[in-house]
């Protein structure tokens, strides 16, 4: 007798389109706002975390920076104080969840002239292993090790962006490059990394031996940025107090006083930015959420519409044997089909929204398959909710009542 019910009330849906339309309208404008509002929310987080490894490479690290809180922005070794040097760095490996420290030394607007041509680029002097340590991937050539950092040789790895404006690309590997004035051998070409925050290329840069720039360009011994690599990324928090007691310790810096260094990590970084939207966000959300709950009310109102207009139908289904059950599950799985249909359609609209904002329009859309399907849920107990109250109103109908009132 179920499926009996299902059928009569799928056939009373395709009867009463426009009804069915009108009831489903609610149900269907939640399901695509909630829909959109958490594809724009989840794309905008990836998004941000994309940006954010173009710059830093791998995230379950803590970046060291000198100058303490009152120094802001990326430290150089012209705004750097001297706080940080290799020994720092040394000692930050005996602490247990940290696996290896990278060191590194910067300068931007470098000049550089190769071919014929001139310009500048972010120029980083590193230990060998900071390229495993942000995972970069080497597109030709190969990286700098431990015999060249030590031989202070004059080899440079240069950024997709450098080799393209100066060589045409995997081409630049045996070249010679002059770097501030001083001669290098080009060794390797990275992998484009795109686009950092704010859009500004991750690629135009160029890195060499931290011994040869300390020693052949700088000619200083102290560090820009320390990027420690954890064992475990869930004990960051704890780690990043290690690291900062350790280098108190080394400073001789009180634990009252503030450090002459700076700890982040790229995961709070990415969380700040990520969520700098939240409350636009979860207010959509809940615009999403009160369509939903006003499209139930809309069923809930048409249902028991439908219900006065329909007492002869109602009637003569109780004549011909039809028993109270069998008119309260007809009544009530119209409302739960409308709600069902309702849903997936404002889910369809929402996925083809989604492909065609982020084909069409550029926008970076990430729809979550969970929330949709807890979407289509809520709105199928939406439903049996409003519902009910109509079904059971029409099952208490007596047929002689029913028929002398039509």
């Amino acid at each position: 007798m179920t499926r009996g019910s299902w059928s009569l009330a799928l056939r009373t849906i395709r009867r009463a389109k426009l009804r069915s339309s009108l009831m489903g309208l609610g149900i269907a404008l939640g399901v695509l706002a909630i829909v959109l509002t958490v594809a724009t929310g989840e794309g905008a987080r990836r998004a941000v975390q994309r940006s954010f490894k173009a710059m830093v490479g791998s995230l379950d690290v803590l970046f060291v920076q000198p100058g303490g809180r009152a120094q802001r922005g990326m430290a150089t070794m012209e705004s750097a104080v001297a706080t940080l040097v290799p020994e720092d760095a040394e000692a930050l490996r005996a602490i247990p969840n940290v696996a290896d420290v990278g060191m590194q030394q910067s300068a931007q607007n470098t000049p550089i002239e190769a071919g014929g041509k001139s310009g500048t680029t972010f120029l980083f002097g590193t230990s060998p292993n900071w390229r495993a340590i942000r995972g970069d991937s080497v597109a030709a050539g190969r990286y700098f090790g431990a015999d060249d950092d030590q031989a202070l040789a004059r080899v440079i790895v240069v950024g997709a962006d450098v080799a393209r404006d100066f060589f045409g690309g995997s081409a630049a590997v045996g070249q010679t490059m002059r770097v501030n004035g001083v001669e290098f051998e080009v060794i390797g070409v990275l992998a484009a990394n795109g686009a950092g925050p704010g859009g500004a290329s991750m690629d135009n840069l160029a890195y060499i031996p931290i011994g040869t720039s300390s020693r052949r360009l700088f000619n200083r011994n102290y560090l820009s940025l320390m990027s420690v690599k954890l064992r475990d990324a869930a004990q960051s928090a704890t780690t990043q107090q290690a690291v900062e007691r350790v280098l108190r310790e080394r400073h001789s810096i009180a634990a009252t006083a503030l450090p002459d260094f700076r700890v982040s990590s790229p995961g709070a970084m990415i969380a700040r930015v990520a969520n700098v939207d939240t409350t636009l966000r979860k207010a959509l959300l809940w615009v999403g959420v009160l369509a939903l709950v006003i499209g139930g009310a809309m069923i809930a109102n048409l249902m028991f519409a439908a219900t006065s207009s329909r007492r002869r139908e109602i009637a003569i289904r109780r004549a011909v044997g039809a028993t109270r059950a069998d008119i309260l599950r007809q009544i009530w799985f119209e409302a739960v089909l409308v709600a069902l249909v309702a849903a997936i359609v404002g889910e369809v609209i929402g996925l083809a929204a989604i492909a065609l904002g982020a084909r069409m329009m550029g926008f970076s859309l990430a729809p979550s398959w969970p929330v949709a399907g807890a979407a289509i849920a809520a709105s199928v107990a939406i439903g049996m909710v409003a519902g009910f109250l109509p079904a059971r109103r029409a099952a208490a109908l007596h047929p002689s009542v029913a028929l002398r009132e039509s």
